[in-house]
């Protein structure tokens, strides 16, 4: 939306990746000083929703660092609802069993991982195709299709480039509110979630 570069990019997001390994770091000694983890991935499917609707309010003239800081309560959120995972899925296998299950979970992890990141990359991909298009026609399909850097976006006329902004703009928010969709179900999910003691306690 800035013309940034992809390094520029990558650093927008240092916030969410701040907010979850904050988050992580907080629960565990937390849980490691008191034992309860019920309440965390409960509050963590809140606050991810809650910080993946607040994308919603990204538009062309948001500034960057509140286009970064927006993600700060999305990655706390998903934080929250890390480490609780981790925690459970030891917690309630065997000693002998604890590697299987916790390579069990990162496998998972990574499966979801790849399918978000295609099912919402395709989201992207669709709705900024569908925007630029409306706006451009057939001029702007072909915009999309090809490899468009900042440099490049930089030379194009002010109503092309604010087409593709509002374009950006509108796969961003087909991405938020399908990860909107995605941690209110984890946080429905959340309240299944039944606490026993912590081996050892």
């Amino acid at each position: 939306m800035r013309d940034t570069s992809s390094t520029e990019s990558g650093l927008l997001l240092l916030p969410l990746m701040l907010g979850m390994m904050g988050a992580q770091l907080v629960i565990g000694r937390r849980i490691a000083g008191g034992g309860h983890y019920r309440a965390y991935p409960i509050a963590g499917g809140a606050l991810a929703t809650a910080g993946a609707l607040s994308l919603l309010t990204l538009g062309t003239a948001t500034t960057v660092p509140v286009a970064s800081g927006l993600t700060l309560a999305l990655g706390v959120g998903i934080g929250c609802l890390m480490q609780p995972a981790m925690l459970l899925t030891m917690n309630s296998a065997e000693p002998r069993d604890m590697g299987a299950a916790g390579g069990t979970q990162t496998l998972l992890r990574t499966i979801g991982g790849s399918l978000g990141v295609a099912v919402l990359g395709s989201v992207y991909t669709s709705r900024l195709t569908a925007g630029v298009t409306d706006r451009l026609g057939a001029d702007g399909g072909r915009l999309t299709q090809g490899e468009l850097t900042p440099g490049l976006l930089r030379d194009l006329p002010a109503p092309v480039r604010q087409a593709f902004r509002t374009g950006v703009v509108d796969g961003l928010h087909g991405v938020a509110l399908g990860t909107a969709v995605l941690c209110a179900v984890a946080f429905a999910v959340a309240w299944l979630v039944r606490e026993v003691p912590l081996r050892g306690r």
